[in-house]
């Protein structure tokens, strides 16, 4: 569940190809890109990555993550997809934005932008301008054997 990621595990970055930009502290990641953390994975055409090299070149130290083209994140539990995203390491903070879609279960939730508070689990959600403005969503109902005490 990302509520319960741990943000402080290291970050796994694979790609097909990689433009580093050491003056800017940027790194791009490019082709069929893979980021894990713990049972969080994020892909996308695209990542740059900023960084700053506090402790020398050795050990940079990341601070945002700008993922564009096909960006999916999953974990356990979830799955959070769009056209764009920014993971803010420092803020513990997930954007995702362009058709955004929020799997949970069976359940979905549609909209433009969303915000994923890592920490406390806040989701913010704003609506489509394709639907006048307002979030989708879709919740699945238990049948009635799931009822426990048999009422309807």
């Amino acid at each position: 569940m990302l509520k319960n990621h741990d943000t402080y595990q290291p970050i796994d970055i694979s790609a097909e190809r990689l433009e580093m930009k050491q003056k800017e502290g940027r790194a791009i990641f490019k082709g069929a890109v893979v980021v894990k953390q713990g049972d969080m994975t994020l892909n996308a055409d695209t990542l740059t990555v900023f960084y700053q090299a506090e402790n020398g070149v050795e050990n940079p130290s990341i601070s945002r993550l700008d993922a564009e083209g096909g960006v999916k994140l999953t974990s356990d539990s979830e799955t959070l997809t769009g056209e764009w995203g920014v993971y803010d390491v420092d803020r513990r903070l997930i954007t995702l934005g362009g058709s955004v879609s929020f799997m949970q279960g069976e359940s979905i939730l549609t909209g433009e932008r969303l915000e994923f508070d890592l920490v406390s689990g806040l989701a913010k959600l704003d609506g489509r301008a394709s639907d006048d403005g307002r979030v989708r969503g879709q919740f699945s109902v238990p049948s009635p054997k799931d009822n426990k005490d048999g009422n309807r």
